[in-house]
């Protein structure tokens, strides 16, 4: 049987020794798993501080955007009870506001097949994933397809889970391609269409100018005795001076 210093001083011993990773708590700040699953799907994510949020900046870090895992969980414990959004570089960002966008998209997609492609909806705004087509570029003038209807351009962004208010329609969904009469529509290759390239000028309507071919002589001039005259003047003539008696 032990003694009470034996057992005190082996408890005192236990309770110096470091505690395993095992038994560590987990962080708070651990990285979302919808986050996760979006960053998986090649989306560039980036944290929204509480910062932004009150100044209505999200964008504040768009730069730090990425799709590495372990990346974003250090963003995440930099950045504690942050919001999430996902920048449109990669993948074609379809935005329908309201019930004239949801309208025109189906009216448009009403010969084809339902469009099951990842999205993600707050309010009466709903953003659809699409993989970009290859080889293509969005027209300067397709940027606005119609009232409520747009296409994020490089360098924006929209929210995904679990920024609040923020889900995803349908969360394991694949990301489709762009739907054939949307990429005939906004989509065209880099050189851009034919009517985009530098016209000749047209020939002018209006008649050229005539154009003289016939001499005309010099008018004659008396000249005075002693003088040169006009033709005789110059690198052609000679001067002649008369001397007085």
């Amino acid at each position: 049987m032990k003694s009470p210093e034996q057992f005190f001083a082996e408890l005192g011993q236990t309770s110096r020794q470091p505690v395993s990773s095992s038994t560590t708590p987990t962080s708070l700040t651990a990285l979302h798993p919808e986050v996760r699953q979006a960053a998986i799907r090649g989306l560039a994510v980036f944290p929204v501080p509480e910062i932004a949020q009150w100044t209505g900046n999200p964008d504040r870090l768009i730069e730090r955007a990425t799709d590495e895992v372990s990346r974003l969980q250090e963003l995440a414990a930099e950045n504690p009870r942050c919001a999430w959004r996902a920048t449109s570089s990669r993948f074609c960002i379809l935005r329908l506001q309201g019930p004239e966008g949801r309208a025109w998209f189906a009216a448009k997609n009403s010969d084809q097949d339902d469009v099951r492609t990842l999205s993600a909806v707050r309010g009466e705004i709903i953003w659809a994933v699409f993989q970009w087509p290859v080889g293509l570029v969005l027209r300067r003038s397709c940027n606005e397809l119609a009232a409520g209807v747009r296409i994020l351009i490089t360098g924006e962004s929209f929210p995904i889970p679990p920024s609040r208010g923020c889900i995803w329609v349908n969360p394991w969904a694949e990301i489709e391609a762009v739907p054939y009469w949307l990429r005939e529509f906004a989509f065209v290759p880099p050189d851009g269409p034919a009517g985009k390239k530098a016209v000749p000028p047209s020939r002018s309507v209006c008649p050229s100018p005539c154009r003289l071919v016939a001499r005309i002589e010099p008018r004659p001039s008396a000249a005075r005795k002693g003088y040169p005259s006009c033709n005789q003047a110059g690198w052609k003539g000679s001067f002649r001076v008369s001397r007085r008696r």
